[in-house]
């Protein structure tokens, strides 16, 4: 098939030249093909370890806490993935948690700090705000994502114990080859009741280019000094 093509006259002259079209599309083509496989790519990468897995409430100066977070993937064909994370205090209204996690998602590394100006206190909810940054590796991408979250949790009495429900709002920016902008809404519940031993579960859902995921956390704290409570 020939190619399209458009003639220029120059003044002057005994013959005619043409410009080749493709030189003055290939720019757009390259463009657009590139805008639509980046696309495709955050499609198809399971972005449901952007999860909060975590209340509120702050580890107390001189402790720590250990644990691991399984993840079942509900949406997009579905699939699991695993984390285990450390958590430390910061200031005495500010945590920090590291985790590596794979799975569905081939790995990702993430550092969070949580900043909990209204502690929970009387009939007054904690209110905190988290942000964190993450780099993941997945279907041969890099992708490199800051979030923010807003958490509201209370603890209460329930006829299982003590329980410490919770919701949050995480928003991501991920960027790879291009930019997107991810959003959830979490709801979660964390049993309090034992003082050597924390579990919590909670849903994920999907508000815009993320997955819908069912998560549970189980939390292992302990003192600096004295090892694991017992």
């Amino acid at each position: 098939m020939s190619q399209p093509f458009i003639f220029v006259v120059k003044p002057n002259s005994s013959y005619v030249t043409y410009l080749n079209m493709n030189n003055i599309l290939r720019k757009p083509l390259i463009l657009t093909l590139t805008i639509f496989l980046s696309a495709l790519l955050l499609a198809q990468t399971s972005f449901a370890y952007l999860s909060v897995n975590e209340t509120a409430e702050l580890v107390k100066e001189g402790d720590y806490r250990i644990g691991f977070i399984p993840q079942l993937i509900l949406s997009n064909g579905g699939g699991s993935n695993m984390g285990v994370f450390f958590d430390m205090p910061v200031e005495s209204d500010i945590n920090s948690r590291f985790i590596i996690g794979g799975g569905n998602t081939d790995f990702w590394a993430s550092a969070s700090v949580k900043w909990v100006p209204y502690p929970d206190y009387e009939k007054q909810p904690a209110i905190g705000l988290r942000g964190s940054l993450t780099y993941a590796r997945d279907a041969n991408a890099n992708f490199y994502d800051i979030q923010a979250t807003p958490i509201i949790s209370k603890i209460v009495d329930s006829q299982w114990g003590k329980m410490n429900p919770y919701v949050g709002l995480p928003i991501t920016i991920v960027h790879s080859t291009l930019s997107a902008t991810l959003m959830q809404f979490v709801v979660g519940t964390e049993w309090v009741e034992k003082k050597d031993y924390q579990i919590g579960a909670e849903f994920d859902f999907n508000l815009s280019n993320t997955n819908t995921a069912l998560t549970f956390h189980f939390n292992f704290p302990f003192n600096g000094s004295t090892g694991f409570r017992k």
